[in-house]
């Protein structure tokens, strides 16, 4: 290659980089969902999934985020959403966040990846984070965004026997915990594919228990009749089917904002039908 054409080849791709670049902060940001504390996000991150994940580190304002970016099949396309959670003052980021939750759960960064014990991620260092997740954290702009299908179970173990049968090939959707209305709401987003012209019915199952307990599984079991379901923070019996809960800081933007009004309104009906006649 002559020096004339090396050099034109390099311009072309440093614009066409450049190019990528700027598409880039011009992209819709995805959905921002922070979750409680770093224990959380690797709960949600390195349980009940193969395929391997990695964190964004960086600053936004006064705050350190760290985040994971996921993809889940919705509608006729993907929604994006971006895990995330700040970081405390004076906890300082290193190459690996390492967790375990067999026994016990434990979690904290680190330089090495070689204790079988633990799982593994490693962390990105980002000096300038792409504008899309800036935008995502910031809450500046939300696409938007078609809404799933809400559905609530009469109980706990309604939840659970869903979860089992849409757990498979080391894949778990998380259940997603929150505050509303002063009840506790845990529910899982599930796609079901290939609906008419949707390619995933998104439909989000969720159930609401007065004050449930904030611990990191749920253990199931139905053995000679008898169901039986669990809050617990450890890993222990493998007899028994765990469910992860993730706890998020905000209900996420599916679930209305009077939960409680229209639950009090669908009891209000259903009792004065019970009194016709």
């Amino acid at each position: 290659m002559s020096l004339r054409r090396e050099m034109s080849y390099m311009q072309n791709a440093d614009s066409g980089l450049m190019g990528v670049l700027s598409s880039a902060l011009r992209l819709k940001p995805p959905v921002a969902m922070r979750v409680k504390d770093l224990l959380n996000l690797a709960r949600l991150t390195l349980v009940g999934t193969e395929q391997q994940t990695f964190f964004w580190h960086f600053s936004h304002g006064n705050s350190r985020i760290l985040g994971s970016l996921y993809s889940i099949p919705y509608w006729r396309r993907s929604l994006p959403i971006f895990f995330y959670t700040k970081l405390p003052e004076g906890v300082v980021p290193d190459a690996y966040v390492a967790y375990r939750y067999i026994d016990r759960e434990e979690v904290f960064f680190t330089r090495d990846n070689d204790d079988p014990k633990f799982l593994y991620a490693p962390v990105v260092e980002l000096d300038q984070p792409p504008g899309f997740l800036v935008d995502a954290v910031s809450g500046k702009s939300r696409p938007q965004v078609e809404m799933p299908v809400l559905t609530r179970t009469s109980n706990l173990s309604s939840l659970l026997r869903l979860l089992v049968v849409a757990s498979y090939d080391g894949q778990q959707p998380p259940i997603l915990r929150f505050d509303a209305d002063g009840r506790s709401v845990l529910g899982v987003l599930l796609p079901f594919f290939d609906y008419y012209e949707a390619n995933a019915l998104p439909v989000f199952v969720y159930v609401e228990l007065e004050a449930a307990p904030q611990t990191g599984f749920i253990r199931y079991i139905a053995s000679e009749g008898v169901e039986d379901a669990e809050f617990t923070d450890r890993v222990t019996d493998m007899k028994f089917f765990y469910a992860r809960t993730v706890s998020v800081e905000d209900r996420p933007f599916w679930m209305p904002n009077d939960v409680g009004a229209r639950r009090k309104r669908r009891v209000g009906v259903h009792r004065s039908r019970e009194g016709v006649g």
